[in-house]
């Protein structure tokens, strides 16, 4: 809109500048004739009434003719003052009555800008034998009258057809992006992960063309993003075989040592080879859940009490490290059971770590505001204020004391993403600990 109504303003000037300089030049060239016909009537009768004051009739005719302050003088041979206004201004090189019988000159009179016009005719009379010359005094009223009015009366018309071009183009531009705004509706709609051609229906050429580089730009990034996946699953899987393998192996060398040295030494392998087991397995999860979509997949609903109640089963047969305050209402949501486990594991998994035995963590469960809402707390040590976008940025720890890939919150975030949630870190109202709320849209269950 800019770009054509700013050409538009700038032509409506220049066309108005034009305007005004044509109306000054043509206004010029009719009120110089008028002072040319008002200066042979003069002299017409300045002849015949032998220099006596104007007639009536003549008066009459002046009047009607213009509204402006009139004034006259005429000079007859010899430049004798025959009648008029003697004091009115000569031109100013003199009057050249033989190469130039007419003349025109800007001056002033009785403190008026006028408009003079010098007639010379030639007499050939008893009484006048000669050239005589009448001077006619115009103000500028008139003038100035006509040329305001032509450019008002364009100024106008321009700001109604700029008006009306505007309505137009705002029109024509609301049916002409139409196109436009349904391809953004069609890419804000669309799940983080759909990274599928874009459809293309009938377009202008002009968005057909974006969005052919859109749909190339997509399978590019497509390709790449299944080019790292495939890299780290094919990485994973083969770290995971001799890891797994390496555990129980150095279970029986552990038994089979001898000395306290051995087993130390042994026991730190066997410690190894779990954190490069645990970090194997997030990073597994983790490829796994950048590269799942909700829409290619067949969600189904979950309740995240009972998947909280499965893990601490779990947890419970393997022995549990620390007291858990179990807080749970149905809390529906439509998600990946897998993936969502994943991340209950992840929260609850950190909030032990940071807690001692006598320490007492809280998992709570519940409805609020047509929202499912899961809530671990723990009674540690907390996160710092700057660290708290930081943790969940991958392999970021904020307690290199404790054991850990720096993946767990990574994998969370990247999971309730997937599932349209959010997660955040709150302080708990006693200031101890830290508590992780994460909330997802409500499902009606099955």
């Amino acid at each position: 809109m800019a770009w054509l109504l700013v050409p538009l303003l700038f032509l409506s000037v220049a066309h108005l500048a034009s305007t005004y300089l044509d109306t000054k030049k043509a206004s010029e060239q009719v009120f110089d004739k008028l002072l040319v016909t008002l200066a042979l009537s003069i002299s017409e009768h300045a002849l015949a009434s032998g220099g006596d004051t104007l007639t009536d009739d003549l008066l009459e005719m002046i009047r009607v003719t213009t509204n402006d302050n009139l004034y006259y003088k005429v000079i007859g041979p010899d430049n004798s003052f025959v009648a008029g206004y003697e004091d009115i201004p000569s031109p100013p090189n003199g009057l050249n009555v033989i190469e130039r019988q007419i003349e025109f000159y800007d001056s002033n009179y009785l403190d008026q800008a006028v408009r003079v016009s010098a007639v010379s005719t030639l007499i050939d009379r008893d009484e006048f034998k000669g050239w005589m010359t009448t001077l006619v005094a115009q103000t500028l009223n008139d003038r100035n009258q006509f040329v305001r009015t032509s450019v008002l009366d364009n100024l106008w018309r321009l700001t109604l057809i700029i008006l009306v071009t505007t309505i137009l183009f705002s029109i024509g531009v609301v049916f002409g992006l139409r196109p436009l705004r349904r391809l953004q509706g069609s890419v804000e709609r669309r799940d983080m992960h759909d990274l599928s051609p874009i459809i293309q229906q009938p377009l202008p050429s002009e968005i057909a063309g974006v969005v052919g580089a859109l749909n190339d730009l997509l399978a590019r990034l497509s390709a790449h993003i299944s080019l790292t996946k495939s890299f780290v699953e094919n990485a994973a899987h083969q770290l995971r075989t001799p890891v797994s393998a390496l555990i129980p192996q150095t279970d029986l060398a552990l038994r089979s040592a001898e000395s306290e040295r051995e087993k130390i030494t042994i026991g730190k392998i066997r410690d190894s080879a779990k954190r490069i087991g645990r970090l194997t397995h997030q990073l597994l999860n983790l490829t796994y859940a950048e590269s799942i979509s909700l829409s290619s997949n067949k969600p189904s609903t979950i309740d995240l009490a009972t998947s909280v109640t499965n893990h601490i089963d779990q947890l419970n047969r393997g022995g549990l490290a620390v007291n858990v305050n179990l807080q749970l209402k149905p809390a529906p949501i439509l998600g990946l059971p897998l993936l969502i486990e994943e991340a209950i594991d992840n929260l609850i998994d950190n909030a032990i770590k940071y807690s001692s035995a006598e320490e007492v963590v809280l998992v709570r469960t519940n409805v609020e505001n047509n929202t499912s809402v899961l809530e671990i707390r723990d009674r540690g040590i907390g996160i710092h204020l700057q660290d708290r976008e930081k943790v969940f940025d991958r392999f970021f720890r904020s307690d290199e004391s404790k054991e850990g890939s720096g993946l767990g919150l990574s994998i969370v975030q990247e999971i309730i993403s997937l599932h349209n949630g959010t997660i955040k870190i709150i302080d708990p109202a006693d200031g101890i600990g830290t508590s992780m709320v994460c909330s997802f849209p409500f499902a009606v269950p099955d």
